[in-house]
């Protein structure tokens, strides 16, 4: 979409680092969040699996020039040990480094990884999970089931503050079985642990390897010895070689990997371009083998090129503005009426069509529209409702509206989807100021205080599991991007209660609304009875849209493009496979 002079109003742009802007938030009361994890290309194998002795044949490991690969990616790692994966950079390049445990597919199935097969609980509702024979490290060690319960227990470790801990609920403890079976002790029936561990448990390291955690900038807050040096610790198709900040990151084919047939090139050579008008001016010189950076406005252009493949499937990242519940002086988002009228007057149609060029679905609450699983009354919904929004201003006693801030990323399509919304909300008299930063900066402000009033981002569902996204930013636990029930330096009590009260058909004594949600929750996941937990999913989507948690606008499609020399390639909703790809030499 073209910005017009006239549609631009009110944005600053703050080109700072996220200590310079922590330094300000004494006088600029704004708003910041940022995306979530989940690799875009993310990977997830399949395939047969055999020796460890296996090679390809279309690589030039017999002799002449190396086959490289080379990927764009907008955004650069932040770290690489899979306990501490929050952000695409680093689920993109870790899961060639590492391999999960068990496999999410593109066609969004469910396979074995390091486990010999996908387990079924046992009678007492555990989980056994056995470890594949002669599964080696890229060092040449063994892997062990002390290995893999030290890379369990330590995401678990609540001291080590992993936010993949979230990712493995409901796990009490974990016991060596066998000589490669682990036991997964569960402190209550979950029947969907499999799905969650597909994005929970991404990489097996060597016991000890991880040392002590320490402090670190970046989304997770947090680093280990395999931060930015997992030389040796993975099981792989790709060993790690080299990162160069700013430029580029080298992994190379592990020659020992024990899936047969891959992989199929030497190298992977991973291209940080922020800039969309360098990574696809470099994919049509072919200097870009491949790409999934792709602005919705240029898609078709590139299926239209010759020698390249373009191609998409719906997706899981969603577009969402999170609202600050916070009860603070001059935090206008703390009023649900003033959050209803927001959510009621952005038309997230429009922004489908001028931001993303209708590659997308536009949502009705926090899951896919046309799933089973979403409220019927929430299907049958107006989502943007003017008149709506006009009523709710009179509730709140803004009648003419309010100011606030929201806070977006730099680069990309945020910006000029923020004006989007400035321009709707301005329909109902709200005025709301844009402040645009570099996404770290978001990260911290959003994550570790309550001085914000809204954000614009991006959150990727990791699983296709409707309570996953039910879960994901709404329990307790230092990464809830609406401070509805989260812990901040600034708070006295980590975990003091905010936002809207329990509904008033809840059965039970709840002290708030969160207690109310993460209970009726808890059910949803524990109860075998499909009808039972549809209806519990029903009321949770229900009660976020009534209390307006936050803004869910739209799925965007997931896109992809890659030079014709290129094949192997498998795009997916929730999981793409990019470790059998192969490149003509």
């Amino acid at each position: 979409m073209e910005i017009r002079p006239d549609m631009a109003r009110n944005i600053t742009e703050i080109d700072i680092s996220k200590r310079q802007f922590l330094a300000m938030t004494g006088t600029l009361t704004g708003a910041s969040l940022a995306g979530c994890a989940g690799g875009d290309p993310s990977s997830s194998g399949g395939g047969d699996t055999g020796g460890s002795d296996s090679t390809s044949d279309d690589t030039a490991s017999s002799g002449g020039d190396p086959v490289r690969l080379n990927v764009a990616i907008a955004s650069e790692p932040w770290n690489f040990d899979p306990a501490l994966w929050a952000d695409t950079g680093s689920s993109a390049i870790g899961s060639l480094i590492y391999d999960e445990i068990i496999e999410l597919t593109p066609e969004t199935e469910l396979a074995p990884g390091l486990v010999e097969e996908v387990p079924t609980p046992t009678d007492d509702g555990n989980f056994e999970y056995t470890l594949r024979e002669g599964i080696e490290f890229h060092n040449g060690d063994p892997v062990t089931v002390e290995d893999f319960k030290y890379s369990v227990d330590w995401i678990l470790n609540p001291d080590n503050n992993s936010p993949i801990r979230r990712r493995i609920p409901n796990v009490a403890s974990t016991e060596i079985v066998g000589d490669r079976t682990l036991r997964f002790n569960m402190e209550t029936t979950f029947t969907t642990l499999n799905w969650w561990l597909t994005r929970g448990i991404e990489g097996i390291v060597p016991e000890g390897s991880r040392g002590s955690a320490k402090e670190r900038e970046g989304p997770t807050g947090i680093e280990t010895a395999l931060t930015t040096d997992p030389s040796g610790y993975g099981t792989g198709p790709f060993q790690f070689v080299e990162w160069n900040s700013g430029q580029n990151l080298l992994l190379e084919k592990n020659e020992n990997y024990w899936k047969e047939g891959i992989p199929n090139v030497d190298e992977i050579n991973f291209q940080f371009i922020p800039e969309d008008s360098t990574r696809l001016a470099n994919l049509r010189s072919s200097s870009t083998d491949l790409t999934s950076a792709i602005p919705a406005k240029d898609f078709q252009s590139l299926k239209d090129a010759p020698g390249i493949e373009a191609t998409s499937k719906p997706g899981n990242s969603t577009q969402v503005i999170y609202m600050n519940l916070m009860e603070a002086e001059g935090n206008p988002m703390s009023n649900v009426n003033n959050r209803r009228a927001v959510q009621w007057a952005v038309d997230a149609e429009e922004i489908l069509d001028e931001i993303f060029y209708g590659l997308g679905e536009v949502q009705a609450g926090p899951w896919y529209k046309d799933s089973e699983w979403t409220s019927p009354k929430l299907k049958e919904m107006e989502m943007y409702d003017p008149d709506k929004a006009r009523r709710e201003l009179e509730k709140a006693g803004n009648p003419d509206g309010f100011e606030f801030r929201l806070l977006t990323t730099q680069g990309g399509h945020f910006k000029d989807e923020a004006v989007v919304i400035q321009n709707q909300l301005s329909k109902v008299g709200i005025d709301m100021e844009i402040v645009v930063l570099e996404k770290s900066a978001l990260f911290d402000q959003v994550y570790g205080t309550t001085d914000w009033h809204a954000a614009l981002e991006s959150w990727t569902n990791a699983v296709p599991v409707v309570t996953y996204w039910l879960s994901a930013g709404f329990v307790p636990n230092n990464r809830n991007h609406n401070n509805w029930h989260h812990q901040t330096d600034d708070l006295e009590d980590p975990f003091e209660p905010s936002g809207p009260p329990a509904p008033s058909d809840a059965e039970g004594d709840f002290s708030n609304g969160h207690d109310w949600y993460v209970q009726t929750l808890q059910k949803a996941q524990q109860t075998a009875d499909e009808q039972e937990q549809k209806e519990l999913v029903y009321r949770l989507e229900e009660y976020l849209v009534e209390n307006a948690i936050q803004v869910d606008l739209a799925y965007t499609s997931k896109l992809a493009a890659w030079d014709e020399s290129v094949s192997g390639y498998g795009l997916g909703s929730f999981a793409s496979e990019m470790r059998s790809v192969s490149k003509d030499a």
